[in-house]
């Protein structure tokens, strides 16, 4: 990558990168979608646009590319995914899986059991079964559902396409869902030399990202951002992507920060889990660390948003959204997390419960980044729980998502934690709730009045996804909820 002084210039990023088996080398405008690019410079429909936000599935593509060893094939927004990432990568659309006359199994199989209506929504459907039969052995219906959770079917046709990827799950192994051709590409994939071939060139069209940086060092990042104060820092891009498709924002320059090795890092220390913040929630979510020693974050990531989102979304951009309603920050504020936050001059770190200042507004200083979220060890004498009220059961925003933490010594409640989401500006740790159950036995608590004097600590407000008085209510039987489930494993 050429560095030079890029303030005032309009670029592109050249990019090299496998498109459905075929090695190419493009110009793509800068934070350009690869929806769109597709539809703008390669005339390739078959992807569908229909919610360019990430909630409908009907653009999903597969990306496949190196890591951990061995050629991973992830379903992804292409609505959502800035093309400049594709370098290094092979991008597999519909156009790629079969013809009319010698069709994909998974088409094929789709067709034999009607699942095909008005079309639409298919290619995304056909692209989500292929990333999943390509990675999973006869995969079972709980996995089948995940991974289809983030397509939506207009029409309606839904029991026929599970009807169909349980045969496909049944009958087809990996080796037969993956053509020869892309057999092929993953031995370039894993001899592509990615430092070698990204650079910029310049146009005179504007564009609604003028630059889009990849760092390949932490120096280099801030290097960046001395030269362009006020550039924005994107990893998933689940947000930025959304503004700038939705409201049409302009971000004239993003800093890439999912090359960084230091912010790619899942280790274990004697302090608690680290996790670097541009891992993504899918890594996160197959981390057998995770597994094992945090199962109730494992059990939350299974129920934030989509297969796609979670193949892009990272840990670290939902706490930097810093969104009132973001569905980790509850169970990560009882967690006692913290944060190790960077700039070029220092890293500190803060615990997540003072990185909140108010709405939308963090503790980072300008030109800090999250560099790692750190969770301590959980005691095997807590009771750790979350509840996420939401009107779909997936891809959709929480109306309250609350967390609680319960620690015991031997029947007297030693430490107490509750955090509510989507009840205020920010996501919060409730004082009362803390004051009234420390020291005591669980027998002796009056639960009404702990839900009395919880509900005072907050004013909810009303919006699309509820009123304040169904918050309210939400709140009182979220705490009863975790009272008596308390009260049952008491007996």
């Amino acid at each position: 990558m050429k560095e030079q002084n890029l303030q005032t210039e309009i670029h592109l990023n050249q990019i090299t990168f496998f498109l459905n088996g075929k090695q190419i080398t493009e110009d793509v405008p800068a934070g350009i979608s690869t929806l769109d690019w597709l539809h703008a410079k390669k005339q390739m429909f078959g992807t569908k646009c229909s919610c360019n936000e990430g909630d409908c599935g009907a653009c999903t593509v597969v990306i496949a590319y190196p890591f951990e060893g061995i050629i991973t094939y992830r379903a992804i927004n292409s609505c959502l995914y800035p093309a400049a990432k594709l370098h290094g990568k092979h991008l597999i659309t519909i156009e790629g899986l079969g013809t009319p006359e010698n069709l994909h199994p998974i088409q094929q199989t789709l067709l034999k059991y009607h699942s095909l209506q008005c079309g639409y929504c298919t290619p995304g459907f056909v692209m989500s079964l292929f990333a999943l039969l390509a990675m999973n052995s006869h995969p079972d219906q709980e996995t089948i559902l995940a991974a289809l959770e983030g397509n939506l079917c207009r029409c309606g046709t839904y029991n026929s396409i599970l009807k169909a990827a349980q045969e496909l799950s049944a009958k087809f192994s990996p080796s037969e869902i993956v053509p020869e051709w892309c057999r092929n590409t993953e031995q370039d994939l894993y001899s592509f030399n990615e430092t070698d071939t990204m650079f910029f060139t310049k146009t005179d069209i504007p564009q609604q990202v003028n630059c889009y940086l990849f760092p390949k060092t932490m120096k280099q990042l801030f290097d960046f951002y001395a030269e362009h104060p006020d550039a924005n820092f994107i990893a998933g891009g689940t947000d930025i992507m959304v503004q700038k498709n939705i409201d049409r924002k302009v971000f004239p320059v993003l800093i890439d920060i999912t090359n960084l090795p230091e912010l790619n890092r899942l280790y274990l220390r004697q302090d608690g889990l680290h996790i670097g913040s541009a891992v993504t929630y899918q890594q996160l979510y197959e981390s057998g660390i995770v597994k094992t020693d945090y199962p109730v974050l494992h059990k939350l990531l299974a129920q934030i948003a989509s297969q796609q989102i979670r193949n892009l979304g990272t840990l670290g951009g939902n706490i930097a959204n810093a969104s009132p309603v973001g569905d980790t920050l509850p169970l990560l504020l009882v967690l006692d997390a913290s944060l190790w936050l960077q700039s070029d001059l220092e890293i500190r770190q803060i615990p997540l419960n003072d990185f909140f200042v108010s709405y939308r507004k963090t503790a980072l200083n300008k030109g800090e980044i999250i560099k790692e979220i750190i969770i301590p060890p959980v005691k095997s004498n807590s009771y750790i729980k979350f509840t996420k009220t939401s009107k779909s059961k997936s891809v959709d925003i929480s109306s309250v998502i609350t967390a609680v933490k319960i620690e015991y010594n031997e029947d007297i409640i030693i430490n107490a934690a509750l955090a509510l989401g989507g009840v205020s500006a920010l996501p919060m740790l409730s004082q009362k709730f803390t004051e009234l159950l420390t020291g005591k036995k669980l027998s002796t608590i009056n639960i009404d009045s702990v839900i009395s004097e919880v509900e005072k600590e907050f004013e909810p407000l009303t919006d699309i996804r509820g009123t304040a008085l169904y918050r309210k209510k939400l709140i009182q039987n979220h705490i009863l909820l975790y009272f008596q489930e308390l009260q049952k494993e008491e007996k």
